[in-house]
């Protein structure tokens, strides 16, 4: 029962967050406003009073539409804040609560909006990237000196990192940016560090193939060209917590289907 309710408040936390990480989203190219403007409705610019302002059930409870000016409220706020939520539970089901949390809640917030912004603007934020890079750095760091310099940790991280990035630059290089853009590569090192090697093969696949198959839908239902291009950060993201939460499963799964 602890578990469990450890659990719930991870999922209602992560919610608080998801929602300051849609202000993020939407205030990235001017990050002072956060501090400076209070929420408000984006069509009629009415501040927002604090029981609008919780997440999820506040959209509910508004129908996804402005209390004043009935505009519709985005989908993205509801779907963010309900996503980080779940994030944060399935990262305290998977390491419990130690101070691994920390360093993997931190990135997993950076991911989130580079996952969202890159879906809206087709931009992989290089200064988030950068960033989480140093957090993973940095717990790398205190992780070999608390294993006492076992090198494991770090090897398999940095096998897993130039693995997905150096095939993703190799993509870059031989289409000219026409496939993906230089941005990636950066996000392809740090989520191939995360997921690790081996493990980093099952992200890699699981990013390609859910490309790969929505790319189809969307072109079989005429939402896309396939000239056009689709943001590929959420596919790598989305591949990469694959990964990290069911990866040891699955793999095992895998060899066990085939008598290994």
């Amino acid at each position: 029962m602890p578990e469990f309710v450890n659990f719930i408040i991870a999922v209602i936390l992560g919610m608080v967050v998801g929602s300051f990480l849609n202000v993020v989203i939407l205030r990235f190219d001017d990050l002072k406003s956060i501090v400076n403007t209070r929420s408000h409705c984006p069509s009629c610019k009415r501040e927002l009073t604090w029981y609008e302002l919780v997440p999820f059930f506040s959209y509910i409870a508004l129908q996804g539409k402005c209390r004043t000016c009935k505009k519709g409220i985005s989908i993205q706020y509801p779907i963010v804040e309900v996503g980080t939520g779940l994030l944060f539970g399935l990262i305290l089901w998977k390491f419990g609560l130690t101070w691994v949390l920390v360093p993997y809640l931190l990135i997993t917030c950076i991911l989130i909006v580079v996952f969202v912004y890159d879906i809206l603007y087709y931009l992989v934020a290089d200064f988030l990237v950068w960033l989480a890079i140093g957090i993973w750095v940095a717990y790398l760091i205190i992780q070999f000196i608390i294993s006492n310099f076992d090198f494991s940790l770090l090897l398999h991280s940095l096998y897993g990192g130039l693995a997905l990035g150096g095939f993703l630059a190799l993509l870059v290089v031989v289409s000219r940016e026409k496939w993906m853009g230089a941005g990636d590569i950066k996000l392809g090192f740090l989520l191939g560090a995360i997921a690790s090697w081996p493990g980093v093969l099952l992200g890699s696949f699981a990013a390609f193939s859910l490309g790969s198959i929505l790319g189809i839908i969307l072109i079989l239902v005429h939402q896309k060209k396939m000239k056009d291009k689709i943001p590929f950060a959420p596919f790598l993201i989305t591949g990469m917590f694959i990964a990290l939460f069911f990866g040891d499963k699955i793999i095992n799964w895998y060899l066990t289907s085939l008598g290994f």
